[in-house]
């Protein structure tokens, strides 16, 4: 399937505790999925900077000390122009939201 570069401007993330707004760029292939990518704020802390992927089922976070990987509790499900909102979780501790993504909006590039 051709993959389609797409970008999601504005996104409210909270990582842990912490709430900023995130801009994602990837690549999209219809309703088969997506991979979103984009960079976590360096506020000189321990846990700041590195970089959050956004996938159909899962995301991955990347900061200094280490790499997470979490599971969706729903699968991401996007339309162009259509915001969306999404929560992720570590697999073994699915009742405690690690992530969440609210006003996803993936818009298809030119």
């Amino acid at each position: 399937m051709t993959r389609t570069r797409c970008h999601a401007d504005g996104a409210e993330v909270t990582l842990r505790s912490k709430t900023m707004v995130l801009d994602f760029t990837g690549e999209c292939d219809g309703a088969a999925g997506l991979r979103l990518v984009a960079e976590l704020p360096d506020a000189g802390g321990a846990e700041d900077g590195g970089t959050v992927v956004l996938e159909q089922d899962a995301a991955t976070v990347t900061q200094p000390g280490g790499e997470i990987r979490l599971a969706a509790r729903e699968p991401l499900r996007h339309h162009d122009g259509e915001p969306v909102d999404v929560e992720f979780v570590l697999p073994e501790s699915p009742e405690s939201t690690v992530l969440a993504v609210r006003g996803l909006v993936v818009r298809m590039d030119d």
